[in-house]
């Protein structure tokens, strides 16, 4: 009767000597072997070994098998199957440049490198799928606490929303290093296409009619945060003229920077000349100006995109206040700036203090009150007791 539980124990044992032992081996063989070596001799890259050895990635497929540093993070054979990519070589373009994409030269990016974040340039290179000021389209790392790295976590490609996650991190290999990871990394799309797959529609609907969308697209290098449909329909804000309307989109746009990490306090002109974004950063949200970003660091062709609750307002000039609604376009922005937000937080506080006091207090002398009846009860009790013992 003894006996199996000890089978199992055994069992579970050798089960993690052997996965153990596979990892081990594994990066022992990196260690000896080239990237693109190690690619070949691996059975779950078998998909990725194929593809390098189209005429299209002949020089990748060099510089993975040369002395020059590359980090690679290297799709599974599940991964490519699931994209659901036609990775055959009539589709030979594409797939070079996707490839590429998933390539950062002249680096070796151990796991111990991302905390908690880290943007490096690619491979990916394309004039037609890449308008950055330095050339190649970046991957954005991310390590969590417990240590899972994720890679491009707010990109929206049409296809999946979720983050491509590292699985077997640091394979150290002659000439760089080796991650596996889950899923395909899929290169970043246009500013419209990313905006309508998230379905933020109002904002393709409005920069589309003001002749504004087409710049967007095309700019070298630019941030841009793009509100809610929500924020959008607030009231008088589709009514305002166009000359109006395309001040207030430029505002929401910063050009030929790329701000992959918003900083406290930072201060950025915008593209409407002369107006400012100010950022507040506290307890890991971003407020920009009158905005709070909700969704971030969406990787774009030419830049990166922020989800904003709120259609942005202009400061005022003294660097932290938004100028009040009724002297800018006439419309209701739904909230105040940060400044007032934290004001109604701090009366909140306050308020919810005192009425808090107030009930303890109700509460603690109804208590006593109970307290008092109940002890003069019993001296009541034991006072017949003794006169009746009399």
């Amino acid at each position: 009767m003894y006996f199996f539980p000890w089978v199992q124990f055994i069992q579970k044992f050798l089960l993690l000597v052997i996965i153990f032992s596979n990892n081990y081996i594994s990066n022992a063989l990196g260690q000896t072997v080239t990237i693109a070596r190690y690619i070949q001799t691996t059975d779950n890259l078998s998909t990725l070994s194929q593809i390098l050895s189209y005429p299209g990635l002949v020089d990748l497929f060099t510089l993975l098998n040369s002395t020059v540093a590359v980090t690679l993070f290297a799709p599974t054979n599940e991964a490519f199957l699931s994209s659901g990519i036609d990775l055959t070589n009539a589709n030979g373009a594409f797939v070079s440049n996707l490839i590429r994409y998933h390539a950062v030269p002249d680096r070796e990016i151990l796991s111990k490198d991302l905390m908690p974040s880290l943007v490096v340039n690619t491979l990916l290179n394309d004039s037609s799928l890449v308008h950055l000021p330095n050339g190649g389209q970046v991957l954005y790392l991310m390590k969590s606490i417990q240590g899972d790295i994720t890679i491009n976590n707010g990109n929206s490609n049409g296809i999946s929303n979720l983050p491509v996650k590292i699985i077997q991190m640091d394979i150290i290999c002659t000439n760089g290093v080796i991650h596996i990871i889950d899923s395909v990394i899929l290169p970043p799309l246009s500013l419209f296409d990313t905006a309508n797959n998230l379905g933020l529609t109002q904002f393709i609907n409005i920069s589309t009619n003001v002749n504004l969308l087409s710049n967007f697209n095309t700019t070298i290098g630019m941030t841009i945060f793009v509100p809610t449909n929500d924020a959008f329909n607030r009231p008088n804000i589709l009514s305002i003229g166009s000359t109006e309307k395309i001040s207030l989109l430029k505002l929401h746009a910063i050009i030929g920077t790329v701000i992959y990490e918003i900083k406290d306090g930072m201060d950025i002109e915008s593209s409407d000349t002369g107006k400012k974004l100010h950022f507040t950063v506290k307890n890991d949200t971003i407020y920009v100006n009158n905005g709070k970003v909700e969704k971030s660091d969406i990787l774009l062709q030419n830049g990166v995109m922020y989800v904003i609750d709120n259609v942005l307002l202009p400061l005022d000039g003294s660097g932290g206040n938004v100028v009040s609604n009724n002297s800018t376009n006439g419309f209701d922005n739904g909230y105040n700036v940060q400044g007032t937000r934290d004001k109604k937080l701090i009366v909140g506080t306050v308020l919810g203090g005192i009425c808090g006091g107030i009930v303890i207090s109700l509460f603690s002398c109804m208590l006593y009150k109970w307290y008092r009846a109940q002890k003069n009860s019993k001296s009541v009790t034991n006072i017949n007791n003794i006169n009746n013992k009399r």
